[in-house]
Order: structure tokens, then sequence, then C-alpha cells
């Protein structure tokens, strides 16, 4: 059975989908469900070969406050967290360091979550 569930979730990544689910409350699992509502970002680079990425802020303070980045592993283990300010808001972008979060070569779930929405995008670091 756990062989079957983990084919699975590796079909799933090799899409690429991109997750958006409302929610009620913080949910640190990746819900694979799509559409187009929710905050708009975008990761540069992906994949990543360097000491870091970008994590691209494509939406307003106003339209969705009080956000916060979390890494994600494969397991859905919560593995880095950052509550996006009000200046990176300004800049548009968060620069998040592969050494600082202490992440591995692999794939990572990158999600932005505010308030009842949550948006996620897949990262591979080499």
């Amino acid at each position: 059975m756990n062989r079957k569930l983990l084919a699975i979730f590796f079909f799933l990544i090799s899409l690429s989908l991109v997750a958006s689910t409302p929610s009620n409350h913080v949910n640190e699992e990746v819900n694979p469900v799509l559409s187009t509502v929710g905050p708009e970002f975008s990761l540069n680079p992906n994949p990543v070969n360097g000491s870091y990425f970008y994590v691209n802020i494509n939406f307003s303070e106003v339209d969705f406050p009080n956000s916060v980045i979390l890494v994600n592993d494969v397991l859905g283990k919560v593995v880095y967290s950052y509550v996006i300010k009000k200046s990176d808001y300004i800049e548009g972008k968060v620069k998040i360091g592969v050494m600082d979060a202490l992440l591995d070569k692999g794939v990572y779930f990158i999600q932005v979550k505010s308030g009842d929405y949550t948006k996620t995008l897949k990262l591979a670091i080499r």
C-alpha cells in the first residue's frame, strides 16, 4: 500500500502541479489541488544550482496580508518558514539562502500562505 501511495505522489510531482487550497487554519501538508485563486508568486532560479533562490512576490500586502513562505520537504514537513515583511512587498522578492534554510539537494514545495489561501510551487535543488 505504501509503495502505491509513493508512486502516486511521485507521479503528481512529475506533473509539476500548482496547488492552491483555501483553508481556515494553517495546514502544514501539501495539498495538490488546481486553482487560480491565491497569492501569485514565482521561483527563480528553478532548479537551484547555487546558494540561494528568490521567491518573486506578484501580489500586494493589501490583497494578501500576513503572508508567510513555507518550505516543505517531499513528506510535507515544514523545514523552513519566513514571514513576508512590508519591505519584501515593496522590493517584490524574498531571497532565501539554501545554506541558511539548511536545504539539501532534492525536491521541495514552496508555499505562500495568506489568510484562507495557500499556493504551492515545486522547487528542485541540485
